[in-house]
């Protein structure tokens, strides 16, 4: 199998500066002066029919769990960029060496395994401040009737406008700490 990745502004690396770590599964390190928040990865060859490239990325201290399951690369879709910047969670911050790792695997099983796009305290804070929002409107919200005689919920035109100011002074002043205490 050949599959090559590089990080934007990087050299390009090839297949045989990955180790074999089992059978079917490869990796190497990247390291990076700036935080590696994109990754591109492809084949060089086509894959036997049927199968899959896997692609993973971890940052340090590399154990089983910090691994994060990027998307896989077929012959159909032979090559990527993986957005990395989101998949890692706070203890991770965006880092500068990562260890890169491809799984040949059935493409039918990596059909169904979806891609991590976001970390899970990404998903927390987008919902937090979702919650946000949807509290400060409601608290300007009021139902009147329509024309037609159905009940309607009004609100002042430049509402998302103050949420918005606010939503960034608090940001400014208190950082996203504050957020902890929405929808808890």
């Amino acid at each position: 199998m050949s599959f090559c990745c590089f990080v934007p502004g990087q050299p390009m690396i090839r297949a045989s500066a990955f180790t074999q770590v089992a059978p079917n599964r490869w990796s190497v390190t990247l390291s990076s002066e700036r935080p590696i928040g994109e990754l591109v990865a492809f084949i060089t060859e086509p894959l036997a029919e049927g199968s899959a490239v896997g692609c993973h990325i971890a940052s340090a201290p590399f154990e089983e769990q910090s691994w994060h399951y990027l998307g896989a690369i077929t012959n159909e879709a032979p090559s990527t960029v993986f957005k990395t910047r989101l998949v890692w969670s706070a203890r991770d911050a965006v880092p500068t060496c990562v260890q890169f790792g491809v799984e040949l695997q059935p493409a039918s099983q990596l059909a169904h395994v979806p891609a991590e796009k976001a970390s899970v305290e990404v998903l927390e804070a987008g919902r937090r401040v979702g919650l946000d929002l949807y509290e400060y409107i409601s608290s300007f919200a009021s139902t009147v009737t329509t024309a037609t005689g159905n009940s309607a919920i009004q609100l002042p035109s430049n509402v998302l406008e103050k949420w918005l100011t606010r939503f960034n002074d608090k940001v400014r002043r208190e950082g996203l700490d504050w957020l902890s205490s929405v929808g808890s």
